[in-house]
């Protein structure tokens, strides 16, 4: 399966997970150790664009994709008409992370439910099959902005 993610180079990947300790997100809270992905480059893209004021975009950024041969767990079955409060989701989250059966938690993209994120619990025993298989400079095309 293939990941992307886009970080900045002055941090590096940051699969190690410590952001989660520092910062709550959608599917964790402050705390526990977690690494969001997207299962396309073009959410990725999407989901900094909502995270981040436009007049405050690093200029290190770099766009990677990473290859993992990983368990999945859905984060819900079926079809979901909109996406669960905060509390609902990182209680999730919690459940996922508290079970550590399987690797990785597929999400919806709140900005586009048809698209998935990924969360990679990094301290999931086979966190470290997930390998860097490419990356390079990425810079936001100025009309998105």
């Amino acid at each position: 399966m293939q990941l992307w993610r886009l970080y900045r180079r002055a941090h590096g990947p940051g699969l190690d997970g410590m952001g989660g300790l520092h910062a709550s997100g959608r599917w964790h809270r402050q705390g526990t150790r977690a690494v969001y992905f997207g299962a396309s480059p073009a959410i990725v893209v999407l989901e900094k664009l909502a995270h981040i004021d436009p007049a405050m975009l690093p200029s290190d950024l770099i766009l990677a994709r990473f290859e993992a041969d990983v368990s999945v767990e859905d984060a819900f079955d079926g079809e979901i008409e909109s996406l669960p409060a905060l509390q609902r989701t990182q209680a999730r989250g919690d459940a996922f992370f508290r079970k550590n059966g399987a690797c990785l938690l597929r999400v919806p993209s709140v900005i586009l439910p048809e698209e998935y994120n990924l969360v990679l619990n990094p301290l999931h025993p086979d966190a470290a099959k997930v390998i860097a298989a490419g990356h390079r400079e990425f810079k936001f095309d100025g009309r998105l902005l």
